[in-house]
């Protein structure tokens, strides 16, 4: 019996984390929509087609309200989520409280607010701890205006390294540290130029379903065709392949992600050595998405 509650409280949870992520998507469409109409109606306004204005401007102002319904629906959601993990983060079973604080962690900063509102309201001992580290994890969160989770690696292997310190596969971790194209020990390089195929593999803090993969190449670019990124299962899946050409000498090469149905925390890059000549180098990789449930 205790083991069919426990799943049937896992369904609610993931039920309400499921609808989150489909309100926090039409948050973004409505922003997107009523930025666009305003837009039209202006340029409808320039032509003097005024009743065409009118219309659109109509039109984006019930987008906008509906925006707003739906950020508050996004804050119910949110409470939701919270009053049903926190009571968890003081059980006695250290599995439990692990997976309520990463359910946590998964709701992104917005959550903030209200759990400064739990560690007010007097919980335990232990469920105050895990909440007064939780906070300060979440204001650190980057989120765009997308709501998008943006991230940095934070540990990285590859087919080979020039050296176990200097443009090592380290070096691609964290921020971008190398400004000026060229060779630079700030990025990774492999041991050998021209060798064809490599890879470099990243791994990031928090699961994410993937919209967006930036690398940052800083030295003969171009090299780069395929990113993939491993699902929860252990299968690298694919994200973006090709070949697009550098113009400059430095450059962020951007991969979106239209549609992805998985969560990652881990991206792979192929490059395609001998096709740019040269040391191939690379000073880091952002990977951004919605923020996700860790896998079960």
């Amino acid at each position: 019996m205790r083991t069919l509650a426990l799943l049937a409280l896992l369904g609610l949870q993931d039920d309400a984390f499921e609808q989150l992520r489909g309100v926090r998507q039409a948050i973004r469409e409505r922003r997107d929509g009523g930025a666009r109409l305003v837009k039209e109606a202006h340029q409808a306004l320039d032509q003097g087609e005024y009743e065409a204005a009118v219309l659109r401007h109509k039109e984006a102002r019930r987008l906008e309200a509906e925006r707003v319904d739906l950020v508050a629906r996004e804050r119910v959601l949110i409470e939701r989520v919270t009053a049903l993990h926190v009571p968890e983060l003081a059980s006695d079973d250290p599995g439990v409280r692990d997976r309520a604080s990463a359910r946590l962690v998964a709701l992104g900063p917005a959550a903030v607010p209200v759990l400064e509102k739990a560690l007010e309201s007097g919980k335990g001992a232990e469920a105050r701890a895990r909440i007064s580290d939780l906070i300060p994890m979440l204001r650190e969160m980057e989120v765009d205006g997308d709501g998008r989770l943006r991230q940095w690696a934070i540990a990285a292997r590859a087919s080979s390294e020039y050296t176990a310190e200097s443009w090592s596969a380290m070096q691609a971790t964290g921020r971008p540290d190398t400004a000026q194209a060229g060779d630079a020990q700030t990025a990774w390089a492999t041991l050998e130029e021209d060798k064809e195929e490599e890879w470099l593999e990243l791994t990031y803090r928090h699961w994410v379903r993937p919209t967006l993969v930036r690398v940052h190449e800083t030295f003969n670019p171009g090299a780069v065709v395929k990113i993939e990124a491993m699902d929860p299962a252990g299968k690298w899946r694919p994200l973006w392949e090709g070949r697009e050409p550098a113009k400059e000498p430095i450059r962020w090469l951007e991969a979106h992600v239209p549609s992805a149905t998985f969560v990652t925390r881990r991206i792979r890059l192929t490059l395609d050595s001998a096709v740019v000549r040269g040391w191939n180098e690379i000073d880091a990789v952002e990977l951004a998405g919605d923020a996700a449930l860790p896998p079960k």
